[in-house]
């Protein structure tokens, strides 16, 4: 069974470079790849928990969760009748750690910004009031969880996200109706404490929430299928920007990956990039506390260098058999070098030589030039969903840099010292999520 998989994830990776090569739609078949990915997984881990019960002697019957997200969503919502009774409410202290990071990992649409501890990496790089929503079955089971950040702000307001900063780590529960329980036990927290809004962010479209909550659906993610081997990617990604990567090797780059010992050499250039950008920078600090984490071997670093100096970076996360690039900066002063181009290569690389399955290019917006480049190396837009709460009367939120409120501010930024921006940068931008 497990042979027969591999050679069809295989004939899958085949046909989609064919598909890209002749401008035929691939989502069918990224879907197909995804599932087949999970399938190989669920029975590699079936595998190994039934080698691991070797000699014992009690018969313990393995349980086997479906394989297709569909499926299991599907089966949940037959079982929901079982769950009537459900306890939710706001966590506080670190009591359900434990019981919490149980559960999402049980889940197929999780991801690592669910874990517990980014409750505790948020806390520690920004202050910030975590409002992390729980609910429970009659057992005292956890049932659904409600990751979510309260933020506050004379510059930009007051309000919630689920969850800032990343592109995931949204509501995961077993049927809807928990989802509505644990968006209402947050959105009574904002009504009583003056929150101007609250923003859930989704990567499925919610039908029960579209007739109290409005969407948000500019953005999308980008994500490309990987093969099993580097040859073939560079057969995939077609001729135009094997021509771009060529251009890069030609002027003697090399890469690093590491983790702390590269801090210093990455903040140089993302801080110079961001300024550029117009964009408030992260401080280092909060950078050092995502790898200094209980969750630090899902992290790293990568540096470009030319001529010992380093020109290019990226932060790489990884969960599951996906990798994903929440960050990455190049100076300008390297751009006609396709220096960007080398990087995203060896990323690529490694993701492929880490066993990834999947590779996500992160948040665009539909279109726009970020969208383009990471189009360009087969990757696919992933809908996303940002659902809002809202008081009667109120707006949509426009905290984003194509608001004309902050072209302003964005234009002076650009102007700053660099070594200015790394003070003043930090207290602002742990207010834009």
């Amino acid at each position: 069974m497990l042979d027969a998989l591999l050679d069809k994830k295989g004939g899958l990776s085949r046909q989609i470079g064919k598909a890209k090569k002749a401008g035929e739609p691939i989502n069918d078949l990224l879907e197909e790849m995804k599932q087949v990915s999970l399938q190989i997984k669920s029975i590699k881990s079936e595998s190994k928990a039934k080698q691991s019960e070797e000699g014992a002697k009690q018969n313990v019957e393995l349980v086997q969760v479906p394989s297709s997200p569909a499926l299991f969503m599907s089966l949940m919502s037959s079982e929901s009748q079982k769950i009537e009774a459900v306890n939710v409410k706001l966590l506080e202290g670190n009591e359900h750690a434990s019981a919490w990071d149980s559960y999402i990992s049980n889940k197929e649409n999780s991801s690592i910004y669910h874990h517990w501890s980014f409750k505790n990496i948020i806390y520690k790089a920004f202050g910030h009031t975590t409002l992390y929503v729980a609910a429970f079955d009659r057992s005292g089971e956890i049932c659904g969880v409600l990751p979510a950040i309260e933020m506050n702000s004379r510059l930009f307001g007051h309000f919630i996200v689920s969850l800032p900063f990343f592109t995931y780590g949204g509501m995961l529960a077993e049927n809807e109706v928990i989802e509505e329980k644990l968006c209402a036990c947050l959105y009574d927290y904002a009504a009583s404490n003056n929150v101007e809004h609250v923003e859930i962010r989704a990567t499925h479209a919610r039908k029960n929430f579209s007739s109290t909550a409005p969407c948000k659906d500019s953005k999308v993610s980008m994500v490309r299928a990987l093969p099993d081997e580097s040859d073939q990617l560079w057969s995939d990604i077609g001729t135009k920007v094997r021509a771009q990567i060529k251009k890069s090797k030609r002027f003697s780059l090399a890469i690093k990956f590491g983790k702390t010992e590269l801090i210093d050499d990455f903040y140089a250039v993302f801080s110079e990039n961001m300024r550029d950008l117009g964009t408030p920078v992260y401080s280092k600090d909060f950078f050092l506390t995502l790898l200094k984490s209980s969750l630090s071997q899902q992290f790293d670093i990568g540096v470009v260098y030319f001529k010992e100096k380093p020109v290019s970076c990226c932060f790489l996360m990884k969960h599951q058999s996906m990798m994903e690039i929440p960050w990455a900066s190049t100076l300008n002063s390297v751009n006609h070098m396709n220096v960007n181009m080398f990087m995203y290569w060896e990323v690529l690389v490694k993701a492929i030589n880490d066993k990834c399955d999947f590779f996500d290019f992160g948040r665009s917006s539909k279109d726009a030039g970020t969208y383009r480049f990471k189009k360009q190396w087969g990757a696919s837009p992933q809908q996303l969903y940002w659902y809002y709460w809202l008081p009667s009367g109120a707006t949509l939120p426009e905290l984003n840099p194509n608001n004309p409120k902050y072209k302003l501010l964005i234009n002076v930024w650009q102007r700053l010292p660099v070594w200015v921006t790394k003070l003043i940068g930090p207290p602002v931008v742990k207010f834009l999520p």
